[in-house]
């Protein structure tokens, strides 16, 4: 016997409008809150708590900072501050604990590399021109081009 399986499962279903039920849910609240401050208390206070529940209203209906809702941020860092931490030390390697060798070089390996002018010139005309040189062939595809002296 075959069963679907259920598809889009992280997509909440919309409730009221464009609305999923989180959403609505955190939007009656801020309103609620609202309309509780403007009947009780005088206007200028109204006020001031307005500007203070709208913000925070939007920000738990539709701010997701890195895709969690700020009501599921806020929970997990009061787990991280309530719950136990285990902390392991592990001993960092000290260079006294290794022997270390110094491989001698032979003549051929110590051959200096000389650079020409010309080479130094292609160079900073290439730093001058280019916004990246982020790939090793660019050099050489730009050598046959001729530099302006």
């Amino acid at each position: 016997m075959q069963y679907s399986v259920p598809q889009f499962i992280n997509i909440e279903d919309k409730i009221v409008g464009p609305f999923t039920g989180k959403q609505t849910i955190c939007l009656i609240i801020g309103g609620g809150l609202l309309m509780l401050f403007f009947t009780i208390f005088d206007f200028i206070f109204f006020v001031v708590m307005a500007i203070i529940i709208i913000p925070v209203t939007l920000a738990f209906a539709f701010w997701k900072p890195k895709g969690i809702s700020v009501y599921r941020l806020i929970l997990n860092r009061v787990n991280f501050g309530v719950s136990n931490h285990f902390y392991i030390w592990r001993r960092e390697p000290d260079n006294r604990m290794f022997k270390t060798t110094q491989k001698v070089k032979s003549v051929k390996e110590v051959i200096e590399k000389n650079v020409s002018k010309n080479r130094i010139r292609e160079l900073a005309w290439l730093l001058d021109t280019s916004t990246s040189v982020s790939l090793p062939y660019e050099v050489k595809a730009r050598a046959r081009e001729k530099i302006r002296k």
